[in-house]
């Protein structure tokens, strides 16, 4: 009606194009003009870099969406830190790239002036070493791309030192119980359980006082979706990847028996424990029974199927005459068993049922004798009578 006012919304994934709310005019038209519902644009899972990667793992990025890009321990991020989904679909460039830094080094008699814990490639340090007469001298060394010095580190005394070997998160190294480490000397990371470790499993103490390699990171063990199962289906909490430990079950659709493992878990080393398991149709093998007919021909039998049986003429049914195939492949009731009529059984019938007849018959034959005599009897009186009135 005339001033009535209407309020719109976009169905997901669609963006209001215009006015939220409207009026109607007296002359039958809206102000402001009715909006429309578009199709948002989103752009693609954000790209991977190299040694490197992005702290965001949602399932859709739409217009404005930023992500932030971070490297792995030892290495440093070159370029924007964040790339946004442009309104084309598509990310700004150009991506970050992640390039090795070079370890601060251990110095023995010295320091390294403006000291930082990681350097980027083309990073000049300066090595201040303290002699035996108490003078200072300076040496330059650049970090390459590569993660390494040029020229080498100088030694400032006899016997160099590495500093202790970093410490990592979800880890540890076989250096704890060291206080001093010389060149030469490797210290070896490893990962707690539901853990894989990234990196340089072994790293050394150089002849310049520095480790050989950034220490190593320990990422989260993931395992792939799990295979599908024909005629079967997964149970519990859907997802790409599971993290170690976790624990999915399989099922079969109805009809269909389960064949190996039900049960899967997520193991240490990034793969599932089992195989996955088969579902088999259920099916009931009729058995060779003697003297039996079955209402349905065949020999295998679905589950839920049901069979009426009777017996061979000659033969008696002992047991039910109606079974159903189960899902254990059996059959309940049990099959029944047609037994063979005894003979003898058949012979003291067939006797008896003879001396009825006889005894009937002779009964028979014995009524119609007597019957006879009666009638004659009765035939010669009458006439003994007639002759005798006579006379």
């Amino acid at each position: 009606m005339p001033e009535d006012v209407a309020v719109f919304e976009c169905d997901f994934g669609y963006a209001l194009k215009g006015s939220q709310k409207s009026q109607c005019q007296f002359e039958g038209t809206w102000d402001p003009p009715v909006p429309t519902c578009e199709k948002m644009v989103k752009c693609r899972p954000p790209p991977s870099i190299i040694n490197g990667e992005h702290g965001n793992f949602s399932d859709t990025f739409g217009v404005g969406a930023i992500v932030h890009y971070h490297c792995k321990p030892g290495f440093i991020l070159i370029g924007n830190e964040s790339i946004q989904c442009t309104m084309h679909g598509v990310w700004s460039h150009p991506l970050p790239q992640c390039e090795a830094g070079c370890v601060s080094p251990g110095i023995g008699h010295g320091k390294a002036i403006g000291r930082e814990s990681l350097y980027m490639p083309g990073d000049i340090i300066t090595i201040e070493c303290n002699t035996d007469n108490s003078s200072k001298v300076l040496h330059k060394s650049q970090c390459r791309s590569e993660g390494t010095w040029f020229p080498p580190l100088p030694a400032c005394d006899g016997v160099l030192h590495c500093s202790k070997p970093p410490d990592i998160l979800h880890g540890s190294h076989s250096g704890l119980g060291k206080a001093v480490f010389t060149p030469g000397t490797s210290v070896n990371y490893s990962c707690e359980t539901g853990f894989s470790l990234i990196g340089m499993t072994s790293i050394y103490c150089t002849e310049s006082g520095a480790w050989s390699h950034p220490p190593p990171v320990c990422k989260v063990v993931k395992c792939l979706h799990p295979p599908a199962v024909t005629n079967g289906k997964l149970q519990g909490n859907t997802s790409d990847t599971y993290f170690y430990g976790a624990s999915l079950s399989y099922s079969c659709d109805s009809g269909y028996s389960l064949i190996g493992d039900a049960f899967i878990t997520c193991t240490a080393s990034g793969t599932w424990s089992h195989p996955p398991p088969q579902c088999k149709e259920i099916s009931c093998v009729f058995p060779e029974v003697q003297g039996v007919k079955k209402s349905t021909p065949g020999k295998t039998y679905r589950f839920g199927t049901n069979i009426t049986l009777e017996c061979d003429d000659g033969y008696t049914l002992e047991g039910l005459n109606q079974i159903q195939c189960q899902e254990d492949f059996s059959w309940d009731p049990p099959v029944p068993a047609c037994k063979l009529t005894s003979p003898r059984s058949g012979s003291v019938g067939l006797g008896i049922a003879a001396a009825v007849v006889l005894l009937l018959l002779g009964v028979t034959i014995g009524w119609k004798i007597i019957s006879k005599q009666k009638e004659g009897y009765y035939r010669t009186y009458e006439n003994y009578n007639y002759k005798t009135s006579l006379d």
